[in-house]
């Protein structure tokens, strides 16, 4: 039997060249759009306060230690861009100051040191596992202890060290809490215009509804805090988000089921289908309208917006006439979930006018002159929130031990994340060792680039990897003609570095080249006020970057980790947890029974969870070369069968969390217990061995069969023709995980249509 998704062996180095110069190409692109003066003026203002206070009272050492440790958190931030993740900026800080005093307490003992860098290497690595930010604190780590393990201190003067370096990062973490927070709810309320304005997208043309799902998770997310219990904008907030949830399942059951009335009837031009398009084009306008209030300040826009709701009503009257008078057995259920979805509109207009009254949501940026007791009260507001984030910290021990078993699953040469943590305890303990026999000045920055330019991924490393050789290449020269031109020294390189701070965090969410050269003047000038050699130092860091940048490349073309298994298997994790889901919306229709909300909820947010992660996974794979990547057109075919089995799956469970639970429905079971059957099976064939099971029923004749049972039940046509795009669909998937056809529809009359 034929492997779904094989390719030949061949060397990894096929198609790779292409995939280099997309990668450098990538490196040297700008999102205008994602710089951010503000931030980055935040983020710089404690690097410089502590610079210039330990200039001022003549400690230089003390002042560059603790100046470097609120740069790295500083730089755990900017890096990714959005509001201040404050959790893990302090736990950076933690780590970084664990990390500070292991590599000053080991540096005078050569062996233990090296043990210890390739423990902490490994660990580090491990953290990709709990996502970007887990790399983040990971590196942060690695760049600590190499850094200070070449100061060797005794004990006390080790974990003296470390304190300066966490005071540093409490320092940054204290500051982003107190101003870098936006003041209004900002960040709640940026959220949420991405996530109405996607949703307006969705009514207006379709398309996926995962990214809508991605940013109601997204805004969900920054009203967790428990500083919000409480807050009366907080709670119309969180509202808005689930009732965007409602609304975004209501566009999805909508949309398929005038697809199904327009494929039924061979048409996209009749009266019901006229009419719901400008009901889906009016709902679009009120939902852009919620998005365009959360965003300004300006309340009559949200009072105008009630009147808009309000005209909601004279195009659903128009889908209700057209459905009058036509006799298909869908219209009626169209014109239903065109009716709940005005609701559901409306009743989010009725939220955000709650939110709007609000004066803590509605509080300016800027405030007029003679306002400074309010502006004091805002200050007291963030104080008063910082201060009972403690209280939130009951489940901490419950989440760590999450991500502890995490890693531990992860902590296996079958894992991506366990492989790139070996691969970097070999480079980073290899690096080191080389860098401690060249004559080169501060060699450990070539261990520190090695480290950073290693990612899990193909795609990544190179791209990360040309971005900061060409940013520090930049920064480097940058600064040696700043040096050559101005000879700064004292409280001209404090002002220097100001400004290279404030470039880099401004700069780095929209290019990391551009911010590593930026940091990279900054690193150079920070270093300035303890060395009187800054020209060499700014050779130096270009030297070693470019050499640790190659050493890292060349080790991950050694020893690549390829996506292809991982991505293979989360498709297989997204059909089981799709399997689920199928199964938690029958069931309750084959007992009788009424569906449980909070449970279904749960099981569709594993499903949605694990399409993310597969998407993501996919198209990962498909930055690498040729021989090595996924199947493009199997996956890509894959994901749009699936999305169709879940749009069908999401259509019976809204009609019947609506509708009075009937009387049982055992003819549903041979079906619904088939479904379970094959999507088991599509789960197995896309194992590591695709395994393969004996021949099952064919799912097109049981539908038929089953069809005929309730022919001439109109109740049943909308559960009938969500079926048989579950049917289809499954077919469809079946085929593309390469099993035999002749096991699926040798008796299927109806052949598998396009997805």
């Amino acid at each position: 039997m034929k492997r779904a998704f094989s390719t030949p062996r061949r060397p990894w180095a096929d198609g790779a060249p292409a995939v280099i110069g997309q990668a450098v190409r990538q490196a040297g692109r700008i999102d205008r759009s994602a710089v951010s003066l503000r931030d980055g003026l935040v983020a710089a203002i404690p690097v410089v306060a502590l610079l210039a206070t330990g200039t001022a009272v003549g400690d230089r050492v003390a002042a560059v230690t603790m100046g470097a440790g609120a740069m790295l958190v500083g730089v755990a931030w900017r890096a990714g861009g959005g509001r201040p993740p404050l959790g893990t900026m302090a736990t950076t800080t933690a780590v970084m100051g664990l990390s500070t005093f292991a590599g000053a307490a080991t540096g005078q003992y050569a062996g233990l040191h090296f043990a210890v860098v390739a423990g902490w290497s490994f660990v580090a690595g491990l953290l990709v596992a709990l996502g970007p930010r887990g790399g983040t604190v990971g590196l942060q780590a690695i760049i600590a202890i190499i850094v200070f393990g070449r100061f060797p201190q005794p004990l006390p003067a080790a974990a003296g060290l470390a304190g300066l370096v966490v005071a540093g990062g409490l320092v940054q973490v204290l500051f982003c809490g107190l101003v870098g927070l936006s003041p209004g709810l900002r960040p709640q309320r940026a959220a949420l215009v991405v996530a109405y304005g996607r949703l307006a997208s969705l009514a207006a043309s379709g398309g996926p509804s995962v990214p809508v799902s991605a940013s109601l998770d997204d805004a969900q997310s920054t009203l967790r805090s428990p500083a919000l219990i409480g807050d009366a904008a907080a709670l119309a907030f969180s509202n808005l988000v689930t009732e965007g949830r409602r609304i975004r399942l209501e566009l999805v059951g909508l949309g398929l089921l005038v697809d199904q009335y327009a494929r039924a009837h061979r048409t996209f031009d009749s009266a019901l289908h006229r009419a719901t398009t400008r009901f889906r084009d009016s709902a679009a306008a009120v939902l852009q309208g919620i998005a365009d209030a959360i965003d300004g300040d300006d309340d009559s826009a949200v009072l105008r917006l009630g009147s808009a709701a309000g005209a909601l009503s004279g195009p659903l009257e128009a889908v209700t006439a057209a459905a009058e008078h036509d006799p298909a057995p869908l219209a009626p259920r169209v014109v239903e979930h065109a009716a709940a979805l005005a609701g559901q509109v409306r009743a989010a207009v009725g939220f955000l006018t709650g939110a709007s009254g609000n004066s803590l949501a509605r509080m300016p940026l800027r405030l007029p002159a003679g306002q400074t007791y309010r502006g004091l009260l805002g200050l007291r507001n963030r104080w008063n929130r910082l201060a009972s984030i403690p209280s939130g910290w009951a489940g901490t021990s419950d989440r760590l031990r999450e991500r502890i078993d995490q890693l531990r699953a992860n902590a296996s040469p079958h894992s991506v994340a366990g492989r790139h943590a070996v691969r970097l305890a070999v480079v980073v303990s290899a690096t080191e060792l080389l860098a401690e026999h060249l004559p080169i000045q501060r060699s450990y920055w070539m261990v520190v680039a090695a480290a950073a330019v290693l990612k899990p991924e193909f795609g990544a490393t190179f791209t990360r990897g040309a971005e900061r050789v060409l940013g520090t290449c930049v920064g480097a020269v940058v600064a040696g003609l700043l040096i050559v031109g101005l000879h700064p020294s004292g409280w001209g390189t404090v002002a220097l570095v100001g400004l290279l701070a404030w470039g880099a965090y401004a700069i780095f969410p929209a290019s990391f080249a551009a911010g590593i050269a930026f940091l990279t003047g900054m690193i150079v000038f920070l270093l300035n006020v303890v060395t009187a050699d800054t020209l060499a130092t700014a050779v130096a860091r270009g030297l070693d970057t470019i050499i640790g940048g190659a050493i890292g490349l060349l080790a991950y073309a050694i020893w690549p980790t390829w996506s292809r298994v991982p991505a293979r298997q989360a498709l297989a994790h997204l059909v089981s947890a799709q399997r689920s889901y199928l199964a938690a919306v029958l069931d309750p229709l084959i007992g009788g029974v009424t569906m449980p909300p909070d449970a279904v909820s749960s099981v569709a947010r594993r499903a949605r969870l694990a399409w993310t992660n597969a998407e993501a996974t996919v198209t990962r794979s498909l930055t690498e070369p040729m021989t090595r990547r996924i199947d493009a057109e199997q996956s890509r075919g894959l994901l749009a069968g699936l999305r169709r089995l879940v749009h069908a799956a999401h259509v019976i469970r809204l009609e019947a969390q609506r509708h009075t639970p009937r009387a049982p429905r055992p003819e549903l079971q041979p079906l619904a217990s088939t479904l379970d059957q094959y999507l088991a099976k599509i789960t197995q064939a896309l194992g590591p061995d695709g395994a393969q099971t004996a021949a099952l029923p064919p799912l097109r004749a049981l539908y038929q069969t089953l069809s005929g049972e309730t022919a001439g039940d109109p109740a049943d046509a909308v559960l009938m023709a969500q079926l048989d795009d579950i049917v289809d669909a499954t077919n469809t998937v079946s085929e593309l995980v390469g099993l035999e056809p002749s096991n699926l529809s040798a008796a299927d009359p109806a052949p598998a249509r396009d997805s």
